[in-house]
């Protein structure tokens, strides 16, 4: 507790009291009122004015997405008997980001209020909320009040599961472009019949069954849907350079977001997910398996895996799918593109597997190699470096042509258009029956 501004005025007005006394002859006694109402009323709203009666109370869930805004609110509730105006600040975990720090609230008595704000964690793993600080002014205003109340609350910061929710919404609104998914692809031009269904504004008239319209005497629809009970099979990176971040997330956070929502995708379509994750060696290793729950056993393999500062054994992980994945699967291996060796080794392996299964390399593209390249250089020496960021762009692109050539899928994407050219690209193979 410490005095406000207000009470230095008052301090200051009551010093003018007794400096009248000499320079106009006020009496002693009448020179010292002043200094002594505003004592008398400094004290008093110390005594009486500083009871703040608050019940704070935080709502979060335990479970948290990585690299989101995750929803967390505070409620006061004002049990004491006058209006007091509050500032919150709640003792977030320093690993993550706050879009508000300062929650301004003024409550009535008896009146509760909440608050909003959003944490955005940076990793995943433990993270602890602390305490929630409150500061007020006392009644009269005279003073500042603080309150910490203990609030230690511990929560655990998966992979991106929000993203699922999102996913999910914006697909019952026919809205997934907002994302940058072919939604078109959603509905399904597979080859294996699911339902007839009364005939919808936009439907193709080749999708009609003229038998049943004729029976049923109005327009029916036969609607095809996907094929089922199809494999995909993460192979996930996480070598040193997966520790890349953009815009707050390493590369191996939107690989392994990516994963997790195309498999749960590819789980409401009835395929099997399983997935690897490795660097060196294989550090786990999620067998194929079906429904939600393997959606549930990829999150929470990789809760508390981080990418690491070694180089990538490609040899291995490809051996443990040679392996342990005998079904034909789509192989979707998520990595940086390497260079010389490690190309090679990608495309000796994976133009192998093609045999029997569908491999799809997704690379990540360099946000800085795309910026140098599109720069319009103004001296010799950007001129240089655009001309050598092109050079490495070719080199990029007759490597991702090599890999085409031996029959194997092949594509990169800019970190933030990961989980869209992947979800693409598994819907376009599935409405192509490749798999």
């Amino acid at each position: 507790m410490y005095p406000t501004k207000k009470s230095l005025w008052l301090i200051a007005l009551g010093g003018v009291g007794p400096l009248l006394v000499p320079l106009l002859g006020v009496p002693y006694l009448l020179g010292w009122i002043l200094p002594f109402i505003g004592v008398a009323v400094m004290v008093s709203d110390r005594i009486l004015g500083t009871r703040l009666n608050l019940k704070v109370r935080r709502n979060v869930a335990n479970v948290l997405s990585v690299g989101t805004g995750n929803r967390v609110e505070v409620v006061v509730k004002n049990l004491g008997g006058f209006t007091v105006a509050i500032d919150v600040v709640d003792e977030a975990p320093l690993e993550g980001e706050v879009d508000r720090e300062n929650l301004l609230m003024t409550l009535q008595r008896g009146e509760a209020s909440k608050s909003v704000y959003y944490f955005t964690p940076h990793r995943r793993g433990r993270y602890t909320f602390l305490g929630v600080k409150v500061q007020a002014k006392s009644r009269l205003g005279f003073w500042f009040v603080q309150q910490l109340h203990d609030m230690r609350q511990d929560v655990q910061v998966y992979p991106d599961i929000e993203a699922i929710n999102q996913f999910e919404l914006l697909a019952q609104k026919n809205s997934l472009s907002e994302l940058g998914y072919l939604s078109t692809r959603m509905k399904g031009d597979g080859h294996e019949f699911e339902r007839m269904r009364d005939y919808r504004s936009g439907d193709e008239p080749r999708k009609v069954d003229w038998k049943t319209t004729a029976r049923l005497g109005r327009l029916i629809v036969r609607e095809m849907g996907q094929d089922r009970n199809q494999n995909v099979f993460f192979m996930i990176d996480m070598g040193r350079l997966m520790q890349q971040t953009t815009d707050g997330l390493s590369h191996f956070d939107y690989a392994l977001n990516t994963a997790i929502i195309l498999s749960h995708i590819a789980q409401k379509k009835g395929d099997n997910i399983g997935a690897i994750l490795f660097s060196d060696k294989v550090k786990k290793y999620i067998p194929l398996r079906k429904g939600p729950t393997a959606v549930d056993a990829l999150i929470m393999a990789a809760y508390d895996m981080e990418p690491e500062s070694v180089a990538t054994n490609y040899s291995n992980a490809f051996k443990h799918v040679m392996a342990n994945v005998n079904k034909r699967s789509l192989l979707l291996l998520m990595t940086h593109m390497g260079k010389g060796e490690e190309q090679r080794l990608v495309r000796t392996y994976a133009s192998y597997l093609g045999r029997q299964h569908l491999p799809l390399c997704l690379f990540f593209k360099e946000p800085s190699l795309e910026r140098a390249v599109e720069h319009v250089p103004q001296t010799a020496r950007e001129a240089f470096e655009v001309a050598a960021a092109a050079d490495l762009m070719l080199d990029r692109m007759e490597s991702l042509s090599r890999l085409r050539h031996a029959r194997v899928l092949a594509l990169d994407a800019l970190p933030g258009q990961y989980s869209a050219t992947a979800i693409n690209h598994y819907l376009d193979i599935k409405a192509r029956n490749l798999l």
